[in-house]
């Protein structure tokens, strides 16, 4: 993987979503309500915070936007005496080299905070083409298989949602992407931020009235009429940001992650999108899937003549620079473990059939046994074995058929070839 370059023009935005007006007044809203979003004569297309203790003035939207672009006017003075701090800006996006006239005291800092991963397809006809690119023969093999047996076992629909939708089917949909993501992070025991109350409702309103404007989408795989994937998404004019992808932890063997990804790709090449970015986190999948790397930098401005204004964005330039140097030593991670720990939620986990043994079975008694339905709430441990068998055996799931033993904690797992034992122990 290379680094991106600075310089490239097609990622100049005139349609940033994360410095649209709807996006800053719903962040303000849910956020920040007391203060007012103030704009500066001398940084065009980004609005503005106050902290109320230390002075500071912070972009719209903090951390919570996937970059931000702005642009310079050297002329103005309405800097004066005042420090800005702008969160996530990447190094991909075109803004103009920092180059003041010598006789101005506006000065400018840059800490790194976070690698950053996105696939350039602009130099690609299709999606097979980058796939191609970047994954061996075998592997692509592996995403075909994978995707066919998904198909082969359910009745699996796709949509990508780039429209305004009604109040009561969004809400149904955002329901269930909150109940796929609760679970993702229930199993993972780990706290997961854009999950608590506030947070969510920002994001449902947000992307509610983003949609109408179709500076969001959602892509929602089911099977049948239940989501098992979605992935919610950000427009700019032709970069698509990917935000926010769970997946059932229950279909993991058919990685649809992996076809959630394809199906993306697909997506932008027949809207004549040029980047597909992953944004901020350094995960495995980016890696591999991402043709560049980026730096997520955030950008500080000062007053070189204000006393006060130098010593703001210097603590401000220390604190961020110690706060990088935790994450790299994992604190964050260890801090998310234990707050969910120490949480209400950690009680949802199941543990209690984590030990059991697996063996196929040529045949068995049905009278020891009872039919049962796998999809019923309190066989909500069977699923992830059902459909582990299925990925192993495919064929479709009106074919499969779960029995339970009378007696033992002994479950089957029969299709019309091959059959599977589950053995469950305290």
């Amino acid at each position: 993987m290379t680094k991106i370059r600075t310089s490239i023009s097609f990622v100049f935005m005139t349609q940033n979503p994360f410095t649209s007006s709807t996006f800053e007044s719903i962040w303000s809203k849910h956020f920040d309500s007391e203060n007012t979003l103030l704009s500066f004569n001398f940084i065009k297309d980004i609005k503005f915070i106050k902290h109320s203790k230390f002075g500071v003035y912070v972009n719209a939207g903090k951390n919570l936007t996937k970059g931000v672009s702005y642009s310079l006017n050297y002329n103005e003075l309405d800097y004066k005496g005042k420090t800005f701090l702008i969160y996530d800006v990447p190094t991909y996006f075109d803004l103009k080299e920092f180059k003041p006239p010598q006789t101005s005291n506006l000065k400018h800092k840059k800490v790194f905070q976070y690698q950053g991963f996105l696939m350039d397809i602009s130099n690609y006809n299709t999606y097979e083409d980058y796939i191609n690119a970047q994954f061996s023969s075998k592997n692509r093999r592996e995403f075909r298989s994978n995707q066919r047996r998904l198909e082969t076992c359910f009745n699996i629909s796709y949509e990508f949602i780039h429209e305004e939708l009604s109040q009561e089917r969004f809400d149904k949909v955002f329901k269930q992407f909150h109940s796929l993501l609760s679970e993702r992070f229930e199993g993972k025991q780990t706290n997961y931020h854009h999950l608590s109350e506030s947070k969510w409702k920002y994001y449902s309103e947000l992307v509610f009235d983003m949609l109408k404007e179709k500076k969001a989408s959602l892509l929602v795989i089911s099977n049948e009429n239940a989501p098992i994937g979605i992935t919610l998404n950000f427009h700019a004019e032709d970069i698509l940001f990917e935000t926010i992808t769970v997946f059932d932890p229950d279909y993991y063997k058919f990685s649809i992650g992996k076809t959630s990804i394809i199906k993306l790709l697909e997506w932008c090449f027949e809207n004549d999108y040029k980047i597909s970015d992953f944004s901020k986190g350094d995960y495995d999948y980016k890696r591999k899937w991402g043709n560049l790397v980026y730096d997520f930098n955030y950008h500080i401005f000062y007053d070189s003549k204000s006393i006060k204004s130098v010593l703001t964005a210097n603590c401000i330039e220390i604190y961020y620079k110690f706060k990088l140097f935790l994450r790299k030593k994992k604190v964050n991670e260890l801090y998310r473990k234990s707050k969910y720990l120490f949480s209400s939620d950690q009680s949802k986990y199941k543990a209690s059939h984590s030990n059991f043994k697996l063996s196929f079975i040529e045949r068995f008694e049905v009278e020891d046994y009872s039919l049962i339905d796998h999809t019923d709430n309190k066989y909500e441990f069977l699923p992830q074995f059902v459909y582990s068998f299925m990925f192993a055996n495919p064929e479709p799931v009106s074919n499969i058929k779960i029995y339970k033993h009378h007696k033992l904690e002994t479950y089957l797992i029969t299709g019309t070839k091959k059959a599977q034992q589950i053995i469950f122990a305290d």
